[in-house]
Protein backbone atom coordinates (compact mmCIF):
# COMPACT_ATOMS: atom_id res chain seq x y z
CA UNK A 1 0.00 0.00 0.00
CA UNK A 2 1.53 3.36 -0.63
CA UNK A 3 1.04 5.92 2.01
CA UNK A 4 1.83 8.89 0.44
CA UNK A 5 2.26 10.08 -3.54
CA UNK A 6 4.85 12.65 -4.78
CA UNK A 7 4.00 14.13 -7.78
CA UNK A 8 6.77 13.95 -10.47
CA UNK A 9 7.89 17.24 -12.30
CA UNK A 10 6.58 18.31 -15.95
CA UNK A 11 7.60 20.56 -18.25
CA UNK A 12 3.98 21.58 -17.79
CA UNK A 13 2.38 22.10 -14.43
CA UNK A 14 -0.17 18.72 -13.58
CA UNK A 15 -3.53 19.75 -12.80
CA UNK A 16 -3.35 19.37 -8.69
CA UNK A 17 -6.19 17.07 -7.86
CA UNK A 18 -8.93 18.10 -5.88
CA UNK A 19 -8.51 16.84 -2.23
CA UNK A 20 -11.41 16.11 -0.10
CA UNK A 21 -11.40 16.05 4.19
CA UNK A 22 -12.59 12.80 5.35
CA UNK A 23 -13.12 11.86 9.35
CA UNK A 24 -12.23 8.22 9.74
CA UNK A 25 -14.79 6.11 11.89
CA UNK A 26 -13.89 2.72 11.27
CA UNK A 27 -10.91 0.44 9.47
CA UNK A 28 -11.87 -2.31 7.32
CA UNK A 29 -10.41 -6.23 6.87
CA UNK A 30 -8.30 -5.29 4.35
CA UNK A 31 -7.06 -2.08 6.43
CA UNK A 32 -8.70 0.94 4.79
CA UNK A 33 -10.05 3.23 6.80
CA UNK A 34 -13.64 3.74 6.22
CA UNK A 35 -15.97 6.99 6.52
CA UNK A 36 -19.09 8.72 5.58
CA UNK A 37 -19.43 11.63 3.20
CA UNK A 38 -21.66 13.14 0.60
CA UNK A 39 -24.26 10.27 1.21
CA UNK A 40 -22.03 7.75 0.79
CA UNK A 41 -19.23 5.13 2.25
CA UNK A 42 -15.53 6.14 1.33
CA UNK A 43 -12.85 3.39 1.65
CA UNK A 44 -9.57 5.28 2.40
CA UNK A 45 -5.87 4.10 2.06
CA UNK A 46 -3.88 5.09 4.81
CA UNK A 47 -6.38 6.68 7.13
CA UNK A 48 -7.05 5.21 10.98
CA UNK A 49 -10.01 5.64 12.78
CA UNK A 50 -10.38 8.86 14.65
CA UNK A 51 -8.36 10.22 11.73
CA UNK A 52 -8.74 13.34 10.09
CA UNK A 53 -7.23 13.42 6.53
CA UNK A 54 -6.95 14.84 3.67
CA UNK A 55 -7.35 12.51 0.39
CA UNK A 56 -7.07 12.35 -3.37
CA UNK A 57 -10.51 10.33 -4.81
CA UNK A 58 -9.47 7.48 -6.63
CA UNK A 59 -12.63 5.70 -7.81
CA UNK A 60 -16.13 7.27 -7.10
CA UNK A 61 -19.61 5.51 -7.42
CA UNK A 62 -23.18 6.09 -6.52
CA UNK A 63 -22.97 4.15 -3.31
CA UNK A 64 -19.08 4.18 -1.93
CA UNK A 65 -16.16 5.86 -3.29
CA UNK A 66 -12.31 5.34 -3.12
CA UNK A 67 -9.72 7.64 -1.68
CA UNK A 68 -6.04 7.81 -0.79
CA UNK A 69 -4.83 9.45 2.14
CA UNK A 70 -2.32 11.79 1.29
CA UNK A 71 -1.92 14.28 4.42
CA UNK A 72 -2.79 13.64 7.91
CA UNK A 73 -4.28 16.11 9.63
CA UNK A 74 -5.14 14.67 12.74
CA UNK A 75 -3.16 11.26 13.74
CA UNK A 76 -4.27 8.04 15.20
CA UNK A 77 -2.20 6.76 18.30
CA UNK A 78 -2.39 3.91 16.87
CA UNK A 79 -0.75 4.49 13.84
CA UNK A 80 2.65 2.94 14.01
CA UNK A 81 6.46 3.33 11.74
CA UNK A 82 6.40 1.13 8.97
CA UNK A 83 9.55 -1.77 10.13
CA UNK A 84 10.17 -2.06 6.19
CA UNK A 85 12.02 0.99 4.87
CA UNK A 86 10.25 0.36 1.19
CA UNK A 87 6.83 -0.15 2.77
CA UNK A 88 5.20 2.69 0.87
CA UNK A 89 6.68 1.46 -2.48
CA UNK A 90 6.31 -2.51 -2.23
CA UNK A 91 2.89 -3.99 -3.01
CA UNK A 92 3.56 -7.22 -0.74
CA UNK A 93 2.49 -5.63 2.88
CA UNK A 94 -0.79 -3.23 3.44
CA UNK A 95 -1.02 -2.71 7.19
CA UNK A 96 2.92 -2.26 8.40
CA UNK A 97 1.41 1.67 9.64
CA UNK A 98 -1.41 -0.22 11.62
CA UNK A 99 -0.83 -1.31 14.93
CA UNK A 100 -0.57 -5.41 14.82
CA UNK A 101 -3.32 -4.77 17.76
CA UNK A 102 -5.41 -3.00 15.55
CA UNK A 103 -4.91 -4.49 12.58
CA UNK A 104 -6.29 -8.04 14.03
CA UNK A 105 -8.93 -6.68 15.90
CA UNK A 106 -10.70 -4.72 12.67
CA UNK A 107 -10.39 -8.46 10.61
CA UNK A 108 -11.65 -9.78 13.53
CA UNK A 109 -14.80 -7.80 14.02
CA UNK A 110 -15.87 -7.70 10.09
CA UNK A 111 -15.87 -11.45 10.01
CA UNK A 112 -17.53 -11.98 13.38
CA UNK A 113 -20.06 -9.49 12.40
CA UNK A 114 -20.59 -10.96 8.92
CA UNK A 115 -21.13 -13.88 10.10
CA UNK A 116 -23.25 -13.61 12.79
CA UNK A 117 -25.75 -11.65 10.70
CA UNK A 118 -26.62 -14.66 8.96
CA UNK A 119 -28.59 -16.37 11.86
CA UNK A 120 -30.18 -15.64 14.83
CA UNK A 121 -28.68 -18.27 16.87
CA UNK A 122 -25.57 -16.89 18.93
CA UNK A 123 -22.10 -18.35 17.34
CA UNK A 124 -19.55 -19.18 19.87
CA UNK A 125 -16.88 -17.15 18.60
CA UNK A 126 -13.48 -18.71 19.27
CA UNK A 127 -9.73 -16.74 20.11
CA UNK A 128 -7.81 -16.09 17.24
CA UNK A 129 -5.27 -18.27 16.31
CA UNK A 130 -2.03 -16.39 15.93
CA UNK A 131 1.62 -16.37 15.88
CA UNK A 132 4.72 -14.11 14.95
CA UNK A 133 3.70 -11.45 12.71
CA UNK A 134 7.50 -11.01 10.81
CA UNK A 135 9.47 -14.05 9.80
CA UNK A 136 6.80 -16.28 8.52
CA UNK A 137 6.34 -16.31 5.02
CA UNK A 138 8.30 -19.50 3.70
CA UNK A 139 7.70 -18.44 0.01
CA UNK A 140 8.48 -15.81 -2.25
CA UNK A 141 8.34 -14.92 -6.08
CA UNK A 142 10.83 -12.16 -7.03
CA UNK A 143 10.98 -11.20 -10.68
CA UNK A 144 14.16 -10.30 -12.47
CA UNK A 145 14.16 -7.37 -14.59
CA UNK A 146 16.23 -4.94 -16.73
CA UNK A 147 15.24 -1.54 -15.55
CA UNK A 148 17.25 1.71 -16.86
CA UNK A 149 20.01 -0.61 -18.13
CA UNK A 150 20.25 -2.62 -14.78
CA UNK A 151 19.01 -5.93 -13.60
CA UNK A 152 16.99 -5.76 -10.88
CA UNK A 153 16.12 -8.44 -8.26
CA UNK A 154 12.73 -7.44 -6.33
CA UNK A 155 8.98 -7.52 -5.62
CA UNK A 156 6.69 -5.45 -8.02
CA UNK A 157 5.65 -2.16 -6.98
CA UNK A 158 1.79 -0.82 -5.61
CA UNK A 159 -0.21 -0.53 -7.98
CA UNK A 160 2.98 -1.11 -10.72
CA UNK A 161 4.64 -2.84 -13.29
CA UNK A 162 7.47 -1.65 -11.95
CA UNK A 163 9.97 -3.78 -9.89
CA UNK A 164 11.16 -2.37 -6.82
CA UNK A 165 14.82 -4.15 -5.38
CA UNK A 166 14.66 -6.00 -2.23
CA UNK A 167 17.73 -7.49 -0.22
CA UNK A 168 15.47 -7.44 2.81
CA UNK A 169 12.32 -8.51 3.47
CA UNK A 170 11.39 -8.99 7.39
CA UNK A 171 8.20 -11.02 6.76
CA UNK A 172 10.36 -13.72 5.40
CA UNK A 173 11.46 -16.50 7.19
CA UNK A 174 14.96 -15.78 8.30
CA UNK A 175 16.88 -18.58 6.04
CA UNK A 176 14.95 -16.76 3.21
CA UNK A 177 16.13 -13.54 4.45
CA UNK A 178 19.27 -14.08 4.35
CA UNK A 179 19.49 -15.64 0.24
CA UNK A 180 18.21 -12.50 -1.14
CA UNK A 181 21.95 -10.43 -1.11
CA UNK A 182 23.79 -13.47 -2.20
CA UNK A 183 20.81 -13.98 -5.16
CA UNK A 184 21.17 -10.71 -6.11
CA UNK A 185 24.98 -10.59 -6.51
CA UNK A 186 24.59 -13.59 -8.35
CA UNK A 187 22.04 -12.46 -10.45
CA UNK A 188 24.30 -9.37 -10.89
CA UNK A 189 27.01 -11.51 -12.91
CA UNK A 190 24.79 -13.27 -15.17
CA UNK A 191 25.63 -13.13 -18.32
CA UNK A 192 22.10 -13.35 -20.55
CA UNK A 193 20.41 -11.28 -18.15
CA UNK A 194 17.75 -10.28 -20.55
CA UNK A 195 16.44 -14.26 -20.82
CA UNK A 196 16.03 -14.17 -16.95
CA UNK A 197 12.59 -14.24 -15.27
CA UNK A 198 12.11 -14.18 -11.81
CA UNK A 199 12.88 -16.76 -9.37
CA UNK A 200 10.48 -18.68 -6.26
CA UNK A 201 12.01 -19.97 -3.26
CA UNK A 202 10.33 -22.10 -0.94
CA UNK A 203 11.62 -22.89 2.09
CA UNK A 204 11.02 -26.90 3.01
CA UNK A 205 11.88 -28.35 6.14
CA UNK A 206 14.62 -30.59 3.79
CA UNK A 207 16.06 -27.12 2.54
CA UNK A 208 15.70 -24.33 0.42
CA UNK A 209 13.76 -25.17 -3.03
CA UNK A 210 14.45 -22.08 -5.67
CA UNK A 211 13.01 -22.51 -9.29
CA UNK A 212 14.72 -20.24 -11.94
CA UNK A 213 12.54 -19.66 -14.60
CA UNK A 214 14.76 -18.80 -17.53
CA UNK A 215 14.50 -17.73 -21.59
CA UNK A 216 15.39 -20.92 -23.22
CA UNK A 217 19.03 -22.58 -22.77
CA UNK A 218 21.48 -21.36 -19.91
CA UNK A 219 24.91 -20.36 -20.81
CA UNK A 220 28.01 -22.66 -19.86
CA UNK A 221 29.50 -19.74 -17.20
CA UNK A 222 25.74 -18.69 -15.96
CA UNK A 223 25.42 -22.73 -15.56
CA UNK A 224 28.27 -23.46 -13.69
CA UNK A 225 27.76 -20.23 -11.47
CA UNK A 226 24.13 -21.29 -10.56
CA UNK A 227 25.12 -24.67 -9.57
CA UNK A 228 28.23 -23.68 -7.63
CA UNK A 229 25.55 -21.09 -5.63
CA UNK A 230 23.22 -23.91 -5.14
CA UNK A 231 25.86 -26.40 -3.92
CA UNK A 232 27.57 -23.80 -1.37
CA UNK A 233 23.86 -22.88 0.02
CA UNK A 234 22.39 -26.32 -0.01
CA UNK A 235 19.68 -25.80 -1.98
CA UNK A 236 16.99 -27.91 -3.86
CA UNK A 237 17.49 -26.48 -7.44
CA UNK A 238 14.81 -26.40 -9.94
CA UNK A 239 14.74 -24.31 -13.56
CA UNK A 240 11.66 -23.99 -15.95
CA UNK A 241 13.25 -22.94 -19.43
CA UNK A 242 9.97 -23.19 -21.04
CA UNK A 243 6.03 -23.07 -19.69
CA UNK A 244 5.48 -25.86 -16.98
CA UNK A 245 8.48 -27.97 -17.86
CA UNK A 246 10.49 -27.75 -14.75
CA UNK A 247 14.38 -29.81 -14.73
CA UNK A 248 15.56 -30.45 -11.16
CA UNK A 249 18.96 -29.88 -11.15
CA UNK A 250 20.09 -30.74 -7.74
CA UNK A 251 18.23 -31.99 -4.42
CA UNK A 252 15.71 -33.98 -3.59
CA UNK A 253 11.97 -33.21 -3.97
CA UNK A 254 10.68 -30.34 -1.04
CA UNK A 255 8.95 -31.74 1.76
CA UNK A 256 7.33 -30.42 4.87
CA UNK A 257 6.33 -32.49 8.09
CA UNK A 258 3.11 -32.22 10.19
CA UNK A 259 1.66 -34.18 12.80
CA UNK A 260 4.58 -36.77 12.43
CA UNK A 261 4.10 -36.72 8.53
CA UNK A 262 6.31 -35.82 5.81
CA UNK A 263 4.44 -34.37 2.86
CA UNK A 264 5.92 -34.10 -0.08
CA UNK A 265 5.52 -31.39 -3.06
CA UNK A 266 6.39 -29.67 -6.13
CA UNK A 267 7.85 -26.60 -5.90
CA UNK A 268 5.27 -24.67 -7.72
CA UNK A 269 2.62 -26.52 -5.81
CA UNK A 270 0.18 -24.71 -3.45
CA UNK A 271 1.46 -24.96 0.59
CA UNK A 272 0.55 -23.02 3.13
CA UNK A 273 2.88 -20.32 3.61
CA UNK A 274 3.13 -20.11 7.22
CA UNK A 275 4.14 -22.91 8.84
CA UNK A 276 3.46 -22.62 12.23
CA UNK A 277 0.02 -21.33 12.15
CA UNK A 278 -0.15 -24.40 9.47
CA UNK A 279 0.41 -26.85 12.14
CA UNK A 280 -2.32 -24.91 14.60
CA UNK A 281 -4.77 -24.89 11.89
CA UNK A 282 -4.40 -28.88 11.46
CA UNK A 283 -4.87 -29.39 14.72
CA UNK A 284 -8.02 -27.20 15.49
CA UNK A 285 -9.45 -28.94 12.24
CA UNK A 286 -9.41 -32.28 13.61
CA UNK A 287 -10.43 -30.91 17.24
CA UNK A 288 -13.27 -29.50 15.66
CA UNK A 289 -14.67 -32.85 13.55
CA UNK A 290 -14.43 -34.12 16.59
CA UNK A 291 -12.68 -37.76 14.61
CA UNK A 292 -13.07 -41.00 16.03
CA UNK A 293 -12.11 -44.39 15.22
CA UNK A 294 -15.07 -45.05 13.64
CA UNK A 295 -15.36 -41.82 11.26
CA UNK A 296 -15.71 -41.81 7.11
CA UNK A 297 -14.16 -38.43 6.44
CA UNK A 298 -14.35 -35.94 2.97
CA UNK A 299 -11.73 -33.63 2.39
CA UNK A 300 -12.85 -32.12 -0.50
CA UNK A 301 -10.17 -29.26 -2.07
CA UNK A 302 -7.91 -31.31 -0.23
CA UNK A 303 -4.60 -30.20 -2.36
CA UNK A 304 -1.72 -33.13 -1.86
CA UNK A 305 -3.03 -34.61 1.89
CA UNK A 306 -2.16 -31.36 3.91
CA UNK A 307 -5.60 -32.10 5.79
CA UNK A 308 -6.13 -35.45 4.37
CA UNK A 309 -3.08 -37.77 5.77
CA UNK A 310 -3.33 -36.17 9.24
CA UNK A 311 -7.01 -37.11 9.55
CA UNK A 312 -6.38 -40.43 8.57
CA UNK A 313 -4.30 -41.11 11.36
CA UNK A 314 -7.24 -41.30 13.33
CA UNK A 315 -10.44 -41.69 11.14
CA UNK A 316 -11.77 -45.13 10.00
CA UNK A 317 -11.17 -43.59 6.16
CA UNK A 318 -10.37 -40.32 4.44
CA UNK A 319 -11.30 -39.72 0.65
CA UNK A 320 -9.52 -36.42 -0.59
CA UNK A 321 -10.89 -34.72 -3.50
CA UNK A 322 -8.61 -31.74 -5.67
CA UNK A 323 -9.15 -30.70 -9.35
CA UNK A 324 -5.13 -30.54 -9.90
CA UNK A 325 -4.20 -33.74 -11.49
CA UNK A 326 -0.55 -33.20 -10.33
CA UNK A 327 -1.64 -32.88 -6.71
CA UNK A 328 -3.94 -35.48 -6.51
CA UNK A 329 -0.81 -37.99 -7.81
CA UNK A 330 0.99 -36.04 -5.45
CA UNK A 331 -1.30 -36.69 -2.38
CA UNK A 332 -1.60 -40.39 -3.43
CA UNK A 333 2.63 -40.47 -3.44
CA UNK A 334 2.49 -39.04 0.26
CA UNK A 335 -0.16 -41.60 1.25
CA UNK A 336 2.30 -43.90 0.29
CA UNK A 337 5.64 -42.49 1.51
CA UNK A 338 3.49 -42.20 4.92
CA UNK A 339 2.40 -45.86 5.09
CA UNK A 340 -1.47 -44.94 5.03
CA UNK A 341 -3.71 -47.36 3.65
CA UNK A 342 -6.59 -45.89 4.77
CA UNK A 343 -7.00 -42.57 2.28
CA UNK A 344 -7.96 -42.39 -1.31
CA UNK A 345 -7.99 -39.62 -3.80
CA UNK A 346 -9.40 -38.39 -6.53
CA UNK A 347 -9.24 -35.72 -9.24
CA UNK A 348 -12.70 -33.82 -10.11
CA UNK A 349 -13.85 -30.40 -10.96
CA UNK A 350 -15.52 -29.35 -7.93
CA UNK A 351 -17.00 -26.34 -10.12
CA UNK A 352 -19.55 -28.80 -11.76
CA UNK A 353 -22.09 -31.82 -10.30
CA UNK A 354 -19.93 -34.57 -8.40
CA UNK A 355 -22.81 -36.61 -7.00
CA UNK A 356 -22.57 -39.32 -9.80
CA UNK A 357 -19.03 -39.71 -9.00
CA UNK A 358 -17.89 -43.30 -7.82
CA UNK A 359 -16.49 -41.41 -4.36
CA UNK A 360 -19.42 -39.66 -3.82
CA UNK A 361 -21.44 -42.98 -3.46
CA UNK A 362 -20.24 -43.68 -0.35
CA UNK A 363 -20.95 -42.22 3.37
CA UNK A 364 -19.55 -39.52 5.04
CA UNK A 365 -20.37 -38.21 8.28
CA UNK A 366 -17.83 -35.90 8.74
CA UNK A 367 -16.76 -32.79 5.91
CA UNK A 368 -13.24 -30.71 5.65
CA UNK A 369 -13.46 -27.41 2.95
CA UNK A 370 -10.54 -25.68 2.16
CA UNK A 371 -11.31 -23.44 -0.95
CA UNK A 372 -9.60 -21.48 -2.95
CA UNK A 373 -10.60 -17.75 -2.98
CA UNK A 374 -13.30 -18.17 -5.14
CA UNK A 375 -15.06 -20.65 -2.10
CA UNK A 376 -17.40 -24.07 -2.46
CA UNK A 377 -20.54 -22.59 -3.65
CA UNK A 378 -20.79 -24.78 -6.80
CA UNK A 379 -20.02 -27.94 -4.39
CA UNK A 380 -22.64 -27.29 -1.40
CA UNK A 381 -25.75 -28.51 -3.08
CA UNK A 382 -24.04 -31.99 -4.38
CA UNK A 383 -22.38 -31.72 -0.82
CA UNK A 384 -25.50 -31.48 1.60
CA UNK A 385 -26.76 -34.13 -0.12
CA UNK A 386 -24.48 -36.96 1.08
CA UNK A 387 -25.71 -34.94 4.60
CA UNK A 388 -22.39 -34.77 6.84
CA UNK A 389 -22.66 -34.08 10.48
CA UNK A 390 -19.90 -31.87 10.48
CA UNK A 391 -18.02 -29.76 7.95
CA UNK A 392 -15.38 -27.63 8.94
CA UNK A 393 -14.56 -24.98 6.11
CA UNK A 394 -11.28 -23.21 5.88
CA UNK A 395 -11.54 -20.01 4.03
CA UNK A 396 -8.89 -17.72 2.81
CA UNK A 397 -11.72 -14.64 1.89
CA UNK A 398 -14.11 -13.47 4.00
CA UNK A 399 -16.85 -12.86 1.16
CA UNK A 400 -17.02 -15.85 -0.33
CA UNK A 401 -17.06 -17.55 2.62
CA UNK A 402 -20.55 -15.74 3.67
CA UNK A 403 -21.90 -16.57 0.90
CA UNK A 404 -21.51 -20.41 1.04
CA UNK A 405 -22.00 -20.16 4.90
CA UNK A 406 -25.59 -18.62 4.03
CA UNK A 407 -25.81 -21.64 1.76
CA UNK A 408 -25.09 -24.16 3.92
CA UNK A 409 -27.80 -22.45 6.72
CA UNK A 410 -30.07 -22.99 4.15
CA UNK A 411 -29.58 -26.53 3.54
CA UNK A 412 -30.05 -27.27 7.14
CA UNK A 413 -26.66 -26.55 8.79
CA UNK A 414 -25.78 -24.22 11.69
CA UNK A 415 -22.92 -22.29 12.13
CA UNK A 416 -21.85 -23.24 15.34
CA UNK A 417 -18.63 -21.49 15.55
CA UNK A 418 -15.66 -20.00 14.02
CA UNK A 419 -12.29 -18.08 14.93
CA UNK A 420 -10.19 -16.08 12.52
CA UNK A 421 -6.54 -16.92 12.16
CA UNK A 422 -4.06 -14.51 11.84
CA UNK A 423 -2.18 -16.33 8.78
CA UNK A 424 -0.71 -13.04 6.77
CA UNK A 425 -0.08 -10.37 9.22
CA UNK A 426 0.55 -6.76 8.09
CA UNK A 427 -1.79 -7.91 5.02
CA UNK A 428 -5.41 -7.51 3.79
CA UNK A 429 -5.52 -11.14 3.83
CA UNK A 430 -8.45 -12.84 6.15
CA UNK A 431 -8.35 -16.80 6.96
CA UNK A 432 -10.62 -18.47 9.13
CA UNK A 433 -12.22 -21.48 10.47
CA UNK A 434 -15.93 -22.23 10.85
CA UNK A 435 -17.53 -25.34 12.36
CA UNK A 436 -21.11 -26.38 10.92
CA UNK A 437 -23.72 -28.79 12.37
CA UNK A 438 -26.98 -30.43 11.05
CA UNK A 439 -29.64 -29.63 12.38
Amino acid sequence: MALFYHDKPHKKAPKTPTLHRFSIQDLDYQGLGIAKAGGKTWFVENALPTEVVEAKVIEEKRQYGRATGVKILQPSAQRTSPFCPIYSQCGGCQGQHIALSLQREAKQNALFRRLQGLQKTPIDFQPMIVGEDRHYRRRAKLSLVMQNGKLVMGFRQAQSQAVIPVTQCDVLTPTLNKLLPKLDRLFAHWKQKKSLGHIELVEADNGVALLLRHLGNIGEADRVALYDFAEAESLLLFVMKEKDHIEQWRGETPFYQIEGLQLRFSVRDFIQINASLNQKMVAVAKAWLALEARDRVLDLFCGMGNFTLPFAKIAKSVVGVEGVAPMVAQAQENAKVNQIANAEFYQTNLDEPFIDQPWAKEAFNKVLLDPARNGAYFALDHLCQLNPERIVYVSCNPATLVRDAEKLISQGYQLQKSAMIDMFPHTGHLESISLFLRK
